[in-house]
């Protein structure tokens, strides 16, 4: 009966979340036309349907799947609201559900409990997620392509404050810094599936512009809110991420309060703080240990590539947690993060997909390069060393901790429309633009 009124509860809601799309003022983006979100919303509908298809045909154990495993975990919280709701809204809000009374519900799932998890594995996404995708059936009537459609919503909201954040730096360059947060095509395809990714980035919309209106516009209740909100999601879902961002925006802060004067000496000032302190703050508090935690999580990451037999599995030295043991891996995480995998690397089609994507992202490298413009302007050079910082301290984490690509090219990716960012900042894109005019009429 599902799989009848599935098609007809999935156009129904697809239909309702475009009205909403076109009617909320969040989804309003200045400098593109009014119906660009509604656009994106669909382009994003159909790479969230296309990840379905790929995972159908091609991952066809959904015990280990990751777009459905944790979908198909929530079913069984789920029905325990019929039974006992007492139970569902302990488990779905977290609330005294750790007692063994509720294991007889968790070890029915495949992934609250894993057998790869180390005890200092702080990254609480897994249950997470199956308790969002429990809610999410309250409505859904257990269809996928619904969820589907509620993450892509929820992901788009976050990348159109990304937009509408950064958009007082790209006045004259809108349309690049749209293609830049909404066409990549690892974010407009990892961010559509029933992911933590697309979540992710609703969280991080939610504070970067929470936080870059305070700076630029004033102070706001609710915009203490609303990072405060941001933290706890994070916490629950990626806190590297979180803090990742924190060098980037509080050197951004500083060349606020200080007008902007010596940026990249700021910047360069609060990495090189932040590395000794996230090194040593052990020694004043045993039981906060960054560096500990990192490499533990680098070992959970390698017992899952041993556990489900990963086929895109890398060599890489096991992380020692001192400051050497972390320079020694550094090189090859950024190579890693940055470049891998490449067109040597690829083995199926969504590697070849990653790889080509990697091959772009270094072809626009160098064309920032050979067309290298100064910025003048000191916010938009805060501004770049601000994206530049974020992706550099992201694909650190991520290169140290990651050794399965197919899962890498994933957690690196909220890097990526900051990345895009900086290099249309520091590219000269008008003389990119008559270049590409030049070859076209070429080549045409």
């Amino acid at each position: 009966m599902q799989q009848v009124i599935a098609p007809f509860i999935s156009i129904l809601y697809c239909i309702v979340m475009l009205y909403w799309v076109g009617k909320w003022q969040v989804f309003k983006l200045p400098g593109l036309p009014k119906y660009a979100a509604q656009l994106v919303f669909l382009l994003k509908f159909g790479a969230g349907l296309s990840l379905t298809w790929i995972y159908t045909n091609y991952y066809t154990d959904r015990s280990t799947a990751d777009l459905y495993k944790l979908f198909d975990d929530s079913r069984f919280m789920y029905e325990a609201l019929f039974d006992k709701p007492k139970d569902f809204f302990k488990m779905i809000t977290g609330l005294d559900n750790n007692a063994p009374y509720f294991d007889h519900y968790y070890f029915k799932m495949n992934n609250w409990y894993r057998p790869y998890d180390v005890d200092y594995d702080v990254y609480y996404d897994t249950r997470t997620l199956i308790r969002l995708n429990a809610f999410v059936r309250l409505f859904s009537l257990g269809v996928f392509a619904v969820h589907t459609l509620v993450w892509c919503f929820l992901s788009l909201i976050g990348l159109c404050l990304i937009y509408k954040a950064c958009y007082r730096y790209f006045h004259e360059k809108q349309y690049w810094l749209g293609a830049s947060i909404f066409l990549m095509p690892s974010v407009l395809c990892w961010s559509s599936g029933v992911l933590k990714e697309g979540i992710v980035f609703f969280w991080m919309g939610v504070l970067i512009y929470s936080i870059f209106q305070w700076i630029n516009v004033g102070f706001k209740l609710s915009y203490i809110i609303a990072i405060a909100f941001s933290i706890i999601g994070f916490s629950l879902l990626k806190v590297h991420i979180l803090f990742a961002f924190i060098p980037g925006l509080l050197a951004f802060i500083i060349c606020r309060i200080r007008a902007y004067k010596n940026v990249r000496f700021t910047y360069l000032l609060v990495l090189t703080v932040i590395v000794i302190v996230g090194f040593n703050i052990h020694l004043l508090f045993p039981s906060i240990n960054f560096v500990k935690v990192i490499a533990f999580k680098q070992q959970a990451l390698l017992r899952l590539a041993y556990y489900t037999d990963s086929g895109s599995l890398v060599e890489m030295n096991p992380l020692d947690p001192s400051f050497f043991g972390f320079l020694r891996n550094w090189p090859q995480a950024i190579i890693n993060a940055a470049v891998r995998p490449s067109v040597f690397d690829a083995k199926n089609a969504m590697q070849w997909f990653a790889a080509y994507e990697n091959l772009f992202i270094s072809i626009c490298i160098i064309l920032c390069i050979g067309l290298y413009k100064p910025i003048a302007d000191p916010k938009k050079r805060a501004f770049v060393w601000f994206c530049i910082t974020f992706t550099l301290v992201l694909y650190s984490i991520m290169g140290l901790t990651t050794p399965i690509l197919g899962t890498l090219v994933r957690y690196r990716m909220p890097a990526l429309p900051f990345l895009m960012m900086a290099l249309i900042l520091l590219t000269d894109t008008d003389r990119l633009t008559k270049l590409i005019k030049d070859l076209l009429r070429r080549y045409a």
